[in-house]
């Protein structure tokens, strides 16, 4: 790349030769103009000298022989779209200047080049670009307004939320003041409570807006309410329909205006006018007027609770959709999970059945009984695989029948403990157990409670780490006046995030990657914990803990009378 000397600070002219020299008609024709300098092979670093340097136009060789001025074209183009780019062509090349154009070129030149034929290309190509540029800009700015126009909808159609009412309220009650000439304003809406509360006002000292409770049939905005017909006073004084309130005296001119805002047939608030600012009273016009307003009001109130409802309704579904994604994962990695936990037992089982079947001669005593023991090992694992699954759906449908009694947790905690011990001493893990005297009984299936225990250690031994601890402490609780069991059981192994206690209890769902952390079983384990603790009226939740490990907390109902009313409403549905 070369630079021609020219005038400091003025743009330059970009010149894309296909041969050295091949463009000195251009360098004679622009003494004063910075000239910068490329060949068709390295053309390809056009644009990034465009951007480093001031360009205001390309001029580029182009010959049939030699197509790279079309790449050098479309390079610029790409970067810099609004750049003008003359293309110089040998003479009579005709198609190539139709394809120069179809590429976007601005102007065309023949060789021979002459002065008055380069700056008549660089002046039209300078006024064909600043054309372009002003429809784009033009059009943009067009974009620009209608994406405004439909914010200023938006923002007018607003939302259901009660930070937007109150803004909406607040527009409204500024046109009625204009529209009608007055200097008082008031707009009520029923609260919670039935009363009428100002939500919206001018005029009118802040204290009394915040202090005013209005009952149906009480005062004008109160008949208002209650009788749904627009009251129309000319003088206060000499009505006599209502009686004179102590703040009378703000109302100057004596003559006041009030109309029902109504949606759906029912009135749901008021609107006030007071003191035209003329001094005259209040005239059928205004009463029209104000009526038409309140109108609008109450569309517009009624939309924002629509939209606000649609909201609501958008939201809900947006949850689900998100649920039914996570419940889709998940069951996913629930069926590969499955099909590794079943393919391994049988595995086993068919290998050592096959090793009976074909071998059977060859194999000694001891070696039989090893090969049926691990046979019946991994058939009983298999079994409990498949009855565990199975339990989970049957329970967690409703449709398991429960023998409800009152039930020793102590008696129940030992016998599941019993049925873990040769794992508990191959991973040398301690058991701290910790049982409060005097524990209430549990009202449960024995069971269903032995199976839910049984899921609890099962994790808590899993899940721990070599040589780790398992703590187990209950104890009684009183919860929302109602007596309780609470039962914690806590391990030294993996940590449980509290942004993962609801995937934990999650149908299907395991903690780590399925590929390089899967932990055993299919994740039915704390799922089946819950759907049991569902049927009990219990609950099971992620406890926070100090150190490293996970605790899990439980509470067991213990009230039987309250058992049984909550199963037969069950059983009723």
């Amino acid at each position: 790349m070369t630079l021609s000397p020219g005038a400091v600070g003025l743009e330059a002219l970009l010149l894309v030769e296909h041969a050295p020299g091949s463009l000195d008609p251009v360098r004679n024709a622009c003494p004063g103009t910075p000239l910068l300098t490329l060949s068709l092979t390295e053309g390809i670093t056009a644009p990034d000298l465009i951007s480093r340097q001031k360009v205001a136009a390309v001029i580029c060789d182009l010959t049939a022989a030699d197509p790279r001025g079309f790449a050098v074209l479309q390079q610029i183009r790409r970067v810099h779209p609004w750049l003008p780019v003359v293309m110089t062509l040998p003479e009579g090349a005709f198609p190539l200047a139709l394809e120069a154009f179809r590429s976007e070129a601005a102007d065309v030149l023949f060789h021979p080049l002459d002065q008055e034929g380069i700056q008549g290309a660089l002046t039209r190509s300078a006024a064909r670009t600043a054309r372009l540029k002003a429809d784009s800009d033009l059009q943009q700015r067009a974009t620009r307004s209608l994406d405004d126009l439909v914010l200023l909808k938006t923002i007018g159609a607003t939302t259901g939320s009660e930070e937007n009412l109150p803004r909406l309220l607040e527009r409204v009650v500024a046109a009625i003041q204009t529209a009608l000439k007055v200097e008082i304003v008031s707009l009520m809406l029923c609260g919670e409570d039935g009363l009428l509360e100002i939500r919206a006002s001018r005029g009118l000292p802040a204290e009394v807006a915040a202090q005013v409770r209005i009952a149906p049939g009480d005062g004008v905005a109160g008949f208002v309410l209650a009788s749904g017909e627009a009251v129309l006073i000319d003088d206060m004084a000499s009505d006599g329909r209502f009686p004179l309130r102590g703040d009378a005296g703000r109302y100057r001119s004596g003559s006041l205006l009030s109309v029902p805002i109504r949606t759906q047939e029912r009135v749901v608030g008021v609107l006030n006018v007071n003191n035209k600012k003329s001094g005259e009273p209040f005239t059928a016009a205004d009463q029209e007027l104000l009526a038409m307003i309140a109108h609008q009001a109450a569309l517009a109130i009624e939309n924002l609770k629509l939209v606000g409802r649609l909201r609501e309704q958008s939201q809900e579904l947006e949850q689900t959709h998100a649920d039914l994604l996570r419940l889709h994962h998940d069951r996913t990695r629930f069926v590969c999970s499955l099909s590794h936990e079943l393919k391994t037992p049988l595995t086993s089982i068919l290998g050592f059945a096959d090793l009976l079947v074909n071998f059977f001669e060859q194999i000694g005593q001891h070696e039989l009984r090893e090969y049926l023991g691990r046979i019946h090992a991994e058939s009983v694992h298999l079994e409990r695989l498949i009855s565990g699954m199975l339990r989970l759906f049957v329970i967690d449908s409703g449709s398991e029948n429960w023998q409800w009694a009152a039930i020793e947790l102590p008696a129940c905690i030992d016998e599941v403990l019993a049925s873990h011990d040769l794992t508990i001493a191959e991973r040398d893990l301690t058991i701290d157990l910790q049982l409060a005297e005097g524990l209430a009984p549990l009202w449960a299936d024995r069971d269903k409670l032995l199976l839910l225990l049984d899921a609890l250690i099962d994790n808590a031994v899993k899940f721990n780490r070599d040589g780790g601890g398992i703590r187990i402490h209950a104890e009684n609780r009183e919860v929302n006046r109602s007596p309780y069991v609470y039962l914690a059981i806590a391990n030294d192994g993996r940590t449980v995030l509290p942004e993962q206690a609801d995937l934990i209890f999650q149908h299907y769902s395991q903690l780590g990657d399925l590929d390089t952390d899967k932990p055993c079983g299919v994740g039915i384990g704390l799922a089946t914990c819950r759907a049991i603790l569902r049927q009990m009226q219990g609950w099971i939740f992620l406890e926070s803990m100090s150190g490293k490990g996970t605790c899990l907390g439980l509470l067991f109902p213990v009230h039987p009378g309250r058992k049984e009313s909550c199963h037969a409403e069950l059983e009723r549905h």
